[in-house]
């Protein structure tokens, strides 16, 4: 007997759980060390409402915190931010690019979703969700269509969610828990819930928790000559061990509507490797050391005496204790000294750990400036090779948040708007071509930058040695070089013109020039003419004139 497709995305979730099992404890250690408000697991039944246990109150130095609270703003800043350009649209054929139209089709484009993404919540979404790729490795989040807004993103914290991968070994398959109660489950799902559900709603009882699930992932039946078939599908259904409960609901979806970019990815794991992750054993000596310090403090200003045994001390500032006759100073003395310099050798091993979690969680490379040693300000030239030397460090994550988040974001956004008639009208030298991204963020674009060096000392040489050898110039392709220059320091397309356009104005500055030396030369052809009119007409006898005579046989 065939399974049910409520059997199939079952069976598939309990093996996706099993997968996740394996990093659930050191991801659990990363938030309680530097984000207590992160993580959600629904493990046990005391999880299973929609309040989190988000603070641990054995956190005694927010170090960790500070610093992937760096690394998350510097993140969202440096790729998508909101304040600034970080994509822009082209196609990659140039002669293609510079047909009637084009150009200012996709400059429109751009505006309108830049426009779209700003009314919705997708900037706030991608903030959270570089905090979870730097602490836990991945990031979920699930981005729907909303008849007001436009779209709506549902980001997602560790813990809430399971990932499977494609052939190709990205994320393709997303399940996840979306805890509800009774009034919320009947206004999204309304009679398709179970009966006791409708019950406790009929009886206004809406607080109730009810365990829903939802599975995103390529739909196995698509058949694209199919009228209706598309290529995603999604999956309601309610929990529990009633395994014959039916489902809530199946839509189908044109594009992927979530994106789960990894920070790192070691051989074929499924979750990704995280920076929260290389930094958990500083942060956890991190918290013994700062918690020794306190003890050593303590000691210091509340130390344990040994004292008579009818004296009772409460160690209270300002307080009087009647001791009996007899008592000295000496009858009271702490029973151990702490030397001054244990203290300053814990707060050598804090500062220890605290410079490791910087470096480990990349916060050092958002505050380049702000932690240089010496003498500030520094020359610019010696800023820029050390940001080049720590994006290097970061080339890989940011192609993978390029491929595996920002670009199913622009597919995403895209589709919506083009299917719900937000886009304007595409030119006809447009039918059926791809539109290709070109990221142009901070982050991109230093990158980018770092060969920019290159090409300056390349043209500087060639220009030295072309002052004594002028043939050495024409080694360099001037258009080409500017046109690298400009895509590595992220300058606008409109800025340079089409190689057409640069043809024609050198015709036509060709034309110009060979005019002007046209008229610069009419002098000389004058006086050219009159003289061999002049020649024409002397006569030197027998009928011929001196031009006749001047002329080769």
């Amino acid at each position: 007997m065939a399974m049910t497709l409520r059997e199939q995305v079952q069976i598939r979730l309990d093996g996706m759980k099993n997968v996740r099992i394996d990093i659930e404890e050191e991801c659990r250690e990363i938030a309680r060390f530097a984000q207590p408000a992160r993580t959600r697991f629904m493990a046990s039944d005391k999880d299973k409402g929609t309040a989190r246990r988000i603070r641990n109150k054995r956190l005694l130095d927010p170090h960790g915190i500070e610093c992937f609270r760096i690394l998350t703003n510097g993140m969202t800043s440096g790729l998508s931010s909101a304040s600034r350009p970080w994509f822009s649209l082209t196609v990659k054929d140039e002669s293609l690019a510079n047909a009637d139209g084009v150009r200012p089709w996709l400059a429109e484009v751009e505006r309108r979703m830049y426009a779209f993404l700003a009314r919705t919540n997708f900037y706030g979404s991608v903030k959270g969700g570089y905090g979870e790729m730097g602490l836990f490795g991945t990031e979920g989040c699930v981005m729907l269509e909303h008849s007001v807004k436009g779209a709506v993103c549902h980001p997602l914290t560790f813990g809430e969610y399971w990932i499977a991968l494609s052939s190709a070994g990205t994320p393709d398959t997303l399940y996840r828990r979306i805890p509800m109660n009774v009034r919320t489950a009947v206004q999204e799902f309304g009679d398709a819930v179970s009966p006791w559900i409708r019950t406790a709603y009929d009886q206004s009882n809406y607080t109730g928790n009810v365990e829903v699930y939802q599975a995103i992932e390529p739909n196995d039946d698509f058949r694209p000559d199919k009228i209706g078939s598309k290529p995603f599908r999604s999956v309601y259904w309610e929990g529990g061990s009633q395994k014959e409960r039916a489902l809530l609901r199946v839509s189908g979806m044109r594009t992927q509507p979530f994106w789960a970019p990894r920070w790192d990815v070691m051989g074929g794991d499924t979750y990704g490797v995280s920076p929260g992750m290389d930094a958990l054993p500083a942060l956890r000596e991190l918290q013994m050391q700062a918690k020794r310090r306190n003890e050593l403090i303590d000691q210091l200003a509340k130390p344990e005496t040994v004292q008579p045994a009818n004296v009772r001390i409460t160690g209270q500032p300002g307080n009087r204790v009647s001791a009996p006759q007899g008592t000295t100073r000496d009858t009271v003395f702490p029973a151990y000294e702490v030397p001054p310099q244990a203290i300053q050798a814990v707060g050598g091993e804090i500062e220890k750990n605290r410079t490791q979690v910087e470096g480990l969680s990349y916060s050092s490379l958002f505050q380049a400036i702000t932690n240089m040693e010496g003498v500030q300000p520094r020359n610019m030239d010696e800023i820029a090779a050390r940001n080049e030397e720590k994006l290097m460090q970061l080339g890989p994550t940011i192609e993978r948040v390029n491929d595996e988040k920002l670009g199913i974001a622009i597919d995403r956004t895209f589709d919506i708007m083009l299917h719900g008639g937000m886009l304007p009208e595409p030119p006809q030298a447009l039918a059926g071509v791809n539109i290709d991204v070109e990221w142009v963020s901070i982050l991109a674009q230093m990158q980018r930058m770092v060969g920019m060096g290159q090409i300056e000392r390349v043209v500087g040489f060639v220009g030295s040695l072309a002052a004594a050898y002028p043939e050495a110039a024409d080694k360099i392709d001037a258009d080409a070089t500017i046109d690298e220059y400009a895509y590595r320091a992220g300058a606008p397309v409109r800025m340079l013109r089409s190689d057409d356009d640069v043809a024609a104005i050198r015709a036509q500055r060709a034309q110009q020039q060979q005019q002007q030396q046209m008229v610069q030369s009419m002098p000389a052809v004058k006086d050219g003419a009159e003289a061999a009119q002049l020649l024409s007409q002397a006569d030197v006898g027998g009928g011929q004139t001196l031009l006749n005579r001047m002329m080769p046989a």
